[in-house]
């Protein structure tokens, strides 16, 4: 049975049993941003286990993409060494949310397993929590499974629980018996004889902090089964490995690096790649990108490992993008997602993959320089602040460390390197404390606030709270700034990238200007006010009223966002991700995953046709629906968006729908304009547009014409001339530049002084010079010549303007020993920079030389060590 026909057997059983399919949430949880990925099939329901959602169901069913790379469920160390742990694996789920209990979910898991799936009721063990009598008894009397093969274990192993308070419950979990071949018939943790294939939690206790527990008024069933190691059962096989779910990308592995797949020294590599590799594809496709630190550094982390293990067995260069596809072939029937995004997933991976490559050789120099360092000072453990450095500056990873080290039987000090960690992590978090006012109140439910600005720019309600120096206070008087929170609001809070609304208020006794809003984690909205007139008391009645040209502009520049996110996904593809966003009165920047510049014909297609949407004047729509339901409607969701069961729909025609809780206009007409004004990489893989509607795109022309007119008016040209003129004008002054630097030319430096810089390497004439504040111009041809004078390999750099260039001039004779372009990609990495050329002649740049001496003597280093 392969795991296609499991997914069948699994979805078909249990929507026979009443239960509502529901589709795989994305690894990153749009509705939890606490935790980094989704790792069980139960996060999608979380809320409603807490009570705090309902859906139009009571019974569920879904096969779950999971990652486990962190926290509490963390199988990193495990990957590849054991037959069943992963990063990325899929989990079967049923569920029922205060429909049926024990009973049912027991009967129904053991009909599963052993009709439909065919496991013989012998081979079957299970166990329950041991205070679960109620459990114990369904397995004896109404399964019929004896006694013996019935264990009761303690909380550790059949009590689940979601944290430290909130609904747990008893577990019970069915297992696979192996055989007498792979141990004892005794059943513990530690006999690899029994295998865990399914989980099932009865929900039925509250846990306060107290640790009493409350019976739930709705018991619920929450289960997970894993499919790899489902399939390998189902498959007659021994290791996750062998099925049809990995085996396939073991073998193409292999085969790229001419190694037989089933040699045991190169099994773990083999496991770990492909293992990785799955992870990489699924999580590139959900929208997670390569960075140094949360969601982006796991998957940093995970292709360098990959990577890490494809040199051991053999890999020169990268290779990783090459594997991809295997596991979209494998996985795309079920996971169409992958093939819209195929060709992302492998430029992305091979970009890392290149990427990393550079940083190894650059991370290789600077750890010597740790361990002679380590040697000099007659110790035999690395600094674990100088490998956290290696690790966190320049990206080489501390497991590489770790095992060159052991090549020089010298060791790192890893407390070091965890205290150096969290210490960063510590700062990291602080960092990302929420704007607005600290201190507040425990009782923090009645800081929530009404906002009523979908239909109003205008409301009269009562204070709540006032705050006053990040404290609460009864007053605030004039000339005194604070921050209100008001019952009822029209005012938007900051939020999903849109601005917040400012605008005036006044009460009885007093005027004052709101010059920000800002949302609290709990939705209360917070005025920052400045009292221009009297003094306000908490309770008091107060008008606010939004700046109306202001949210207009600003609803221009969000309903042309959606727009552009539209368009780009129309015009580049279906990868096209949304990872951040300004929309402010002024403009618009939309951040999105895209791995390489868009052309100026793509850009201009983008611009034409965002504005003949605008010309068709669509309707702008909003609904309010079910999370679940707007996203099988076809709603796009920002992945770093907490969103709560009932979300808004915002439809724009039949061109765009995703789900905005921001301000909108009605009609696209209203937008009247829209420009592109810059297109950028912000980095690697996430490009950046800026661009103006409405009003403010209007100035963006007003602007631009103006500063033509003052062109046309300097030049006494008119508009259709001008450009020529300026072409015209551009090549004269070429061609005088060309004159000029001929004319230096003939007045060149003798270089003698540098005669005497003149040594050998591996028996050639080398010259190596730094020069001060040289152009790269005159760096090139300076090359040239001291070449020719002296007949020697020339390698001389400068610094201009911040940056450095680097020119390596070799005579054509001398390019067999030393390769000018090999030598260039080498010598580019000590100023973290980057350059290329021919055989005998090369350039590059980077970050400025600071220690002009220290550089040369890594060249020269770096010359005498060169094959």
């Amino acid at each position: 049975m392969n795991s296609n026909d499991i997914r069948d057997i699994f979805y078909t059983f249990f929507k026979n049993k009443g239960h509502y399919k529901v589709m795989s949430a994305p690894l990153v949880p749009a509705k939890d941003p606490t935790i980094l990925f989704t790792n069980a099939g139960m996060n999608q329901f979380k809320d409603i286990f807490i009570g705090n959602e309902s859906r139009d169901y009571k019974r569920a069913v879904s096969i779950q993409k999971c990652m486990r790379v962190s926290g509490k469920h963390n199988d990193f160390d495990e990957v590849g060494r054991t037959e069943y742990h992963h990063t990325f694996f899929e989990m079967l789920g049923n569920f029922s949310f205060g429909d049926y209990f024990k009973e049912k979910a027991i009967e129904y898991a053991w009909e599963l397993m052993t009709d439909k799936f065919g496991f013989s009721p012998e081979d079957l063990r299970v166990s329950v929590f041991n205070e679960d009598d109620e459990s114990y008894k369904i397995w004896e009397d109404k399964i019929g499974i004896p006694s013996k093969r019935i264990s009761r274990l303690g909380e550790k192993d059949n009590f689940w629980q979601m944290g430290n308070t909130g609904p747990c419950g008893p577990c019970s979990e069915i297992h696979y018996d192996r055989g007498a071949e792979f141990g004892p018939d005794e059943f513990s943790g530690d006999n690899k004889r029994f295998v865990e294939v399914w989980n099932l939690v009865f929900m039925q206790y509250y846990k306060e902090e107290s640790g009493k527990m409350n019976p739930l008024p709705s018991p619920s069933i929450d289960t997970g089964m894993g499919m790899e190691r489902l399939t390998t059962l189902l498959s007659g096989k021994s290791s996750n490995y062998d099925t049809d779910l990995f085996r396939p990308i073991i073998e193409f592995t292999a085969k790229l690096a001419d190694v037989n797949p089933d040699d045991k020294d190169i099994k773990i590599g083999l496991n770990v790649i492909a293992d990785h590799v799955r992870a990489l594809s699924f999580l590139i496709s959900d929208g997670v990108l390569p960075s140094n630190d949360g969601r982006g550094y796991v998957l940093r982390r995970l292709l360098r490992r990959a990577s890490k293990h494809g040199r051991s067995i053999g890999f020169k260069e990268s290779f990783l993008y090459k594997v991809t596809p295997v596991v979209i072939e494998i996985m795309e029937n079920t996971y169409p997602e992958l093939g819209l995004n195929r060709k992302f997933i492998s430029e992305v991976i091979k970009s890392e993959e290149e990427r990393f490559e550079r940083t190894l050789l650059s991370g290789l120099k600077r750890f010597e320089d740790i361990i002679h360092n380590t040697i000099d000072k007659g110790e035999k453990v690395l600094s674990g602040k100088d490998v956290f450095k290696l690790s966190d500056t320049y990206g080489f990873p501390v497991d590489f460390s770790i095992d060159l080290a052991n090549e020089k039987n010298m060791k790192v000090d890893l407390e070091g390197f965890r205290a150096e960690l969290a210490d960063q992590q510590k700062k990291s978090r602080s960092g990302l404390a929420v704007r607005g006012v600290s201190n507040l109140p425990e009782d923090m439910d009645k800081l929530n606030s009404i906002f009523t600005g979908y239909n109003s720019l205008e409301e009269e309600s009562s204070i709540k709270e006032i705050f006053k120096a990040n404290s609460i206070t009864d007053s605030i008087s004039e000339g005194e700034e604070g921050v209100l929170i008001i019952e009822k609001t029209p005012f938007y809070g900051e939020s999903g990238g849109q601005t917040g609304d400012t605008g005036s208020g006044r009460s009885e006794n007093s005027l004052f200007s709101i010059t920000d809003t800002r949302k609290n984690s709990t939705g209360g909205l917070l005025h920052y006010v400045k009292i221009l007139k009297g003094n306000l008391t908490n309770s008091d009645i107060v008008r606010v009223k939004v700046d109306m040209s202001k949210r207009e502009n600003i609803a221009a520049h969000h309903t042309s966002t959606h727009l552009l996110h539209a368009a780009l996904r129309e015009i580049l593809g279906p990868h096209i991700k949304q990872s951040g966003s300004y929309v402010g009165p002024d403009k618009l920047r939309f951040d999105f995953t895209h791995f390489k510049s868009v052309s100026k014909d793509q850009l201009n297609g983008i611009e034409t046709l965002i504005n003949r949407k605008i010309r068709e004047n669509l309707n702008v729509k909003t609904i309010e629906t079910t999370y679940e339901d707007a996203l099988n409607s076809g709603a796009i969701a920002i992945f770093d968006e907490k969103y709560s069961d009932k979300v808004r729909m915002l439809s724009i025609g039949e061109f765009s729908c995703e789900l905005c809780g921001g301000t909108h206009l009605q009609q696209t007409g209203e937008i009247g304009f829209f420009k592109i004004t810059s297109e950028s990489s912000i980095s690697s893989g996430i490009r950046r547009i800026e661009a103006v509607a409405g009003s403010a795109g209007y100035k963006y022309l007003e602007t631009l014409f103006s500063r033509i007119e003052k062109i046309e008016s300097k030049f006494n040209q008119k508009g259709e001339r001008l450009f020529d003129f300026l072409s015209e004008l551009d090549e004269k002054n070429r061609k005088l530049e060309k004159k000029i630097s001929k004319q230096g030319s003939q007045e060149k430096t003798d270089f003698s002084e540098l005669k005497s810089s003149k040594m050998e390497i591996r028996g050639l004439p080398v010259i190596i010079h730094h020069f001060e504040e040289t152009s790269k111009k005159m760096l090139s041809t300076a090359a040239d010549d001291i070449k020719r004078k002296y007949e020697c390999v020339t390698i001389i750099s400068s610094n201009e303007g911040g940056k450095s260039g680097i020119v390596i001039s070799i005579p054509s004779n001398l390019t067999k020993k030393f390769n000018a372009s090999t030598l260039i990609k080498q010598i580019s990495t000590i100023v973290e920079g980057n350059g290329g050329g021919r055989p005998d002649f090369a350039q590059a740049g980077g970050n400025e030389i600071n220690d002009p001496e220290g550089f040369m003597a890594r060249i020269v280093e770096l010359l005498e060590n060169t094959k």
